[in-house]
């Protein structure tokens, strides 16, 4: 279902603002944030009706009684497949990816490494590269999605763990992002290449990842590898 213009715009607000703070997210705040758009500006009372209205569609959820709103996974997923836009990396990672699968060629198994640290450090999540039909996938960035609040849960954080763990087997039920009802999402990037066989690409950390930034970073650095590796070939 698609949702109203007004609907979508206090959603893309609200994910946009709980995926950088990790706070619900008040009518207030909103109202602050929309009076500088006329056409979306309204009173918190109005925002909160639109509000209560995303509650019922099952778009958002309010954690505490008294507190704003969060997004649920449906919310998320509709933030992903309505609301987020992909861009060009910025230019300071796309030069150090460029640098790594130059190199490929000569060193694959550190490539891949340093592809999976690299966006690891960029993105702030679990992140990974590799060769599924070899099952080498190379993994950086867990120590530092633990710190994240939500695998403060004990549960939470067995569960990313035991993903981490089955990784060569998980990765591949995973839609290119998806936001999982375990409490995490993943962004990843499957593809074949004449040379390196079945790869994979991807991040994973809590629902509140940024996933336009993993989106982007994750698909340049794919079509990094596959036209690189088709220029030069593999000796």
């Amino acid at each position: 279902m698609k949702l109203d213009s007004r609907k979508e715009h206090i959603l893309d607000f609200i994910v946009r603002d709980f995926i950088r703070t990790a706070s619900p997210v008040s009518s207030g705040r909103i109202s602050e944030r929309l009076s500088k758009k006329p056409d979306l500006a309204g009173s918190p009372a109005t925002i909160r009706n639109i509000m209560l209205g995303l509650d019922d569609d099952g778009y958002l959820y309010q954690p505490h009684t008294s507190a704003g709103r969060a997004p649920t996974d449906k919310g998320y997923r509709y933030f992903v497949d309505n609301l987020m836009s992909v861009r060009e990396p910025a230019h300071e990672i796309r030069m150090e990816l460029d640098k790594i699968i130059e190199k490929m060629e000569r060193e694959m198994d550190s490539a891949f490494s340093e592809i999976s640290k690299t966006l690891a450090g960029h993105l702030g999540l679990f992140s990974g590269a590799g060769m599924l039909n070899k099952e080498r996938i190379f993994g950086h960035g867990l120590s530092e999605v633990l710190k994240e609040p939500e695998f403060g849960e004990h549960d939470m954080a067995v569960r990313f763990a035991d993903f981490i763990e089955n990784i060569h087997s998980d990765i591949k039920k995973f839609s290119a992002t998806e936001v999982d009802a375990k409490g995490f999402g993943v962004v990843s990037v499957v593809f074949s290449d004449d040379d390196l066989g079945e790869c994979v690409i991807f991040s994973a950390g809590p629902q509140r990842m940024n996933y336009e930034k993993a989106t982007s970073v994750i698909r340049y650095a794919a079509e990094d590898i596959k036209s690189k590796t088709k220029k030069y070939g593999r000796r």
